[in-house]
């Protein structure tokens, strides 16, 4: 009989933290150019286009990548979904229509270079798809893409697009060009009034991107001279001017995506596999370790701290935890800390980190660290020992189809006749010094999902 093996391996750290992003196999080598969360609440799908007409699904948090058939071989530059349902991605002289989820396409040609696309779903004015093109003309549907009004907004290529809904029939839309920002208001007719607005930059600025579906809008670009120095222009949505944010983001880089997880949660990707995050609206940033060097063109967030990112030659990564490193640096560290495991979901393994702080002064602390079902049942005894201070991993290997407790040594294992299977599982830090009356300081749970 196998044996479902749990691996346990002690690590002080003594070197810096290992990428938080893990790369995923997308199958493909061809650039992509996109991405997009299907649905914000249950962020295991996801949706990535590219050259060549590629599309790529996820449906299990990117532990596998399936590829579509979108109907069209030219390149698609971007990708929206108003719901779970219908989406939209479009390219150049090409749009292409799904109401599955993504798992089938219908392409249409348009005589445009789409390059920016928003697919919103209003209260008061349904389902509507604004698509910014290379000449600067804007293409408007108000039924989820049946039929289109275009509208020749400027000679300038569109860098970003957005809708809100304020209810009542107020529903701005924001046009965003290197020179100028452009509202209106739903329904768009080519007898819109468009109010134009300069954006504060200068000659040798480029704007690559933007969000402004959100109460604060971003956008990202670079300039300098010489440069590329990251450039990042801020704005609330009712302010028709933009601020210049220095956020002192180190140069040479190119930012080319940026994604908002919460207000003042941001992360911008862009050239040389650089991601970067700021937990205070752009003021400061903290560079994340993404374990590549392709250039990264698009970066997502979902609830619970899940998001992807993809770009040059395939690249795909993903995390479940924000991109936050798995080691604090080597500052002292005054309270136990608990981990999420990292990946998750995980298949077949996925590691666990904790910390036993540095002020217990050298003493011993009593460490358990259990796994349980769903039920509450037991699955593993990960640790059970006296631990000094410092920073642990276990690493949690699911490959085989039933389990067995590994113990400290010199413990006999206690056998556990059964198989597990995918699901939601707990684990469980307890922990304390043995001096104290209790000997347990210390207890949390965090979850983790594990799929064949």
């Amino acid at each position: 009989m196998k044996y479902f093996i749990f691996l346990l391996l002690l690590l002080i750290a003594i070197s810096p933290s290992p990428a938080q992003w893990q790369i995923q196999n997308s199958g493909t080598s061809e650039n992509l150019n996109d991405l997009e969360i299907s649905d914000y609440m249950y962020p295991s799908t996801a949706v990535v286009v590219g050259n060549k007409g590629t599309i790529l699904i996820t449906t299990n948090y990117g532990i596998e990548w399936n590829a579509k058939n979108s109907g069209t071989m030219q390149d698609l530059n971007a990708v929206s979904f108003c719901c779970k349902e219908n989406g939209i991605a479009v390219g150049y002289e090409v749009i292409c229509l799904t109401t599955d989820g993504g798992e089938s396409w219908s392409a249409s040609p348009i005589d445009k270079n789409a390059v920016t696309v928003y697919y919103y779903l209003s209260i008061d004015f349904g389902y509507n798809i604004i698509i910014g093109c290379s000449d600067g003309t804007i293409l408007y549907s108000g039924d989820s893409g049946n039929t289109w009004q275009d509208t020749v907004l400027t000679n300038e290529s569109i860098i970003a697009i957005g809708m809100t809904d304020y209810g009542i029939y107020v529903s701005p839309v924001f046009v965003v060009t290197n020179s100028f920002t452009a509202i209106t208001y739903l329904p768009i007719h080519p007898s819109s009034v468009w109010k134009l607005y300069d954006n504060p930059i200068n000659y040798w600025d480029n704007l690559n991107g933007g969000e402004l579906n959100w109460e604060t809008q971003y956008l990202v670009g670079f300039g300098g001279n010489p440069g590329p120095v990251p450039l990042f222009l801020e704005k609330s949505r009712l302010d028709t001017s933009w601020t210049r944010i220095y956020s002192f983001i180190p140069s040479p880089f190119v930012p080319l995506d940026i994604a908002i997880y919460e207000e003042q949660i941001l992360f911008i990707c862009g050239s040389d596999g650089k991601i970067f995050n700021s937990d205070d609206g752009g003021d400061s940033w903290t560079q994340q370790f993404t374990g590549t060097a392709k250039t990264l063109n698009s970066v997502a967030f979902g609830h619970d701290s899940i998001g992807y990112s993809a770009g040059e030659n395939g690249t795909i990564l993903f995390t479940s935890n924000g991109g936050v490193n798995s080691v604090e640096g080597l500052k002292p560290v005054y309270e136990y800390q608990l981990y999420q495991n990292y990946p998750n979901p995980f298949n077949p393994s996925t590691k666990i980190k904790f910390i036993v702080p540095s002020n217990v002064k050298g003493e011993m602390s009593n460490v358990s660290l259990n796994v349980y079902d769903v039920l509450g049942n037991e699955i593993a005894l990960l640790v059970n020992e006296q631990l000094s201070p410092g920073e642990y991993e276990v690493e949690f290997d699911a490959s085989s189809g039933s389990s067995f407790r590994l113990v400290p040594t010199g413990q006999s294992p206690g056998g556990l006749a059964r198989n597990l299977s995918s699901g939601i599982y707990f684990y469980t830090l307890r922990a304390g010094n043995p001096s104290t009356s209790s000997g347990q300081g210390f207890m949390q749970t965090k979850k983790m999902i594990y799929l064949k």
